[in-house]
């Protein structure tokens, strides 16, 4: 019994509940199985499997009603889950690294920890160096880098795979991720976040001698909309240290309760978030986001998108925050902004791509949109003759 208590101690105040908890995900795990077979051993929907069907069941159970708010508004519980989502990364990002020949190193800058996943082979001293800063979900509260370590080793491979697709063997690429980490609500709300992830950045440009069009910010979630912020901070900012492009994952990017309209319950069904997570998450990360005149940069939706790298935006239509990602690339077109992409999956809940495969076969589709968009911008970066990219032996000694 101590042992399932602590299993689940980020969602349930005590091991009572947590009885209550493991007999409703018994009878879904059940249910969801059933109905499986009944279908005549058919997934509920395309490209889904029977196991993403019960994951995405059992997450949601996990997080309906007061689950939902005490794991993103009570400090103790959300401490309690990044530790187990760290624990959890780190022993399935072992396996992925050594599938995609990734080398993990962890570094750390404003006192948090933040993971390398480097290249196991040693560059050679013609290769030239690609980082990708990615910027995890959770709702600025749960998860760390080290549960992403799988998902960033895929990417990092994807990318290069794509690379060598496209440029064949006439360059030779480099592609390194950078799982940048920053403090969370409900201990540090906005605009904290945000700060520690432009922090990340400059350690990339200023320590480690990265050029800014050597880098990808990527995010997703609640970490697409930090991404988000960091952009348009850099603008106003430093406009010369933009990076090459931004990739956005299901983006959080939205404060105005859009999702809201209509019934949550239903627009929510198929998703595995529920509407009170969402709801405590946005009040825990922007404690004043009931008055739209402080939303600032957090709700990047209504900022004005222009002047910013290529922006790649994936979205998925059964997404509890689906709008979001729509409602932000109707914005950027009407900013008058042309080298953004949509990319639209159907039938598809939350964060879709950050699947293992093996849970998720599909999940390799939106890995593959993902890279190829990386890849082209990288190809035009080595193109371009305004832009000069540096070899590894280059970055390796300014890096000191």
């Amino acid at each position: 019994m101590a042992i399932v208590h602590v299993t689940f101690k980020g969602m349930c105040s005590s091991p009572w509940e947590t009885v209550r908890l493991v007999g409703r995900l018994v009878t879904v795990v059940s249910s969801t199985t059933f109905w499986f077979v009944a279908r005549g051993c058919k997934p509920r929907y395309q490209n889904w499997t029977l196991g993403f069907e019960v994951l995405c069941a059992v997450i949601r159970e996990c997080t309906r009603g007061s689950r939902g708010k005490l794991m993103v508004m009570n400090a103790k519980h959300a401490c309690a889950l990044r530790s187990q989502s760290a624990a959890f990364g780190t022993l399935l990002g072992w396996f992925a690294c050594r599938q995609h020949g990734r080398r993990l190193e962890a570094v750390h800058i404003n006192n948090l920890e933040h993971i390398w996943l480097r290249s196991a082979v040693p560059s050679t001293p013609t290769a030239k160096r690609f980082v990708v800063l990615y910027i995890h979900g959770g709702g600025c509260t749960l998860m760390s880098p080290r549960f992403y370590i799988t998902f960033g080793a895929t990417l990092a491979s994807a990318i290069e795979h794509e690379l060598r697709h496209q440029l064949g063997t006439k360059e030779s690429i480099q592609v390194d991720v950078f799982l940048g980490n920053y403090r969370k609500a409900p201990e540090h709300c906005f605009p904290t976040p945000p700060k520690d992830v432009v922090a990340a950045y400059k350690y990339l440009i200023e320590t480690e001698g990265i050029v800014p069009k050597q880098t990808i910010l990527a995010g997703d979630s609640a970490g697409g909309g930090l991404v988000m912020s960091t952009i348009l901070r850099i603008r106003d900012e430093h406009k010369e240290l933009l990076p090459l492009a931004v990739t956005l994952i299901c983006p959080a990017v939205d404060l105005s309760e859009v999702e809201t309209h209509g019934d949550p319950e239903v627009s929510s069904a198929r998703c595995l978030l529920s509407p009170e997570m969402i709801a405590a998450g946005r009040l825990g990360y922007h404690t004043t986001a009931a008055d739209p005149t402080t939303w600032l940069d957090a709700s990047s939706v209504h900022c004005d998108l222009r002047g910013l790298p290529p922006v790649f935006v994936q979205a998925a239509s059964f997404d509890y925050i689906y709008q979001h990602a729509v409602r932000l690339a109707q914005k950027a077109k009407s900013d008058g902004v042309t080298d953004w992409e949509l990319d639209v999956h159907e039938h598809l809940p939350h964060v879709f791509t950050i699947f293992p495969s093996f849970v998720l076969p599909y999940a390799q589709v939106g890995v593959q949109r993902v890279a190829a968009f990386a890849a082209k911008q990288i190809v035009k970066a080595l193109e371009s003759p305004s832009i000069t990219i540096p070899r590894t032996l280059t970055a390796e000694v300014v890096g000191g």
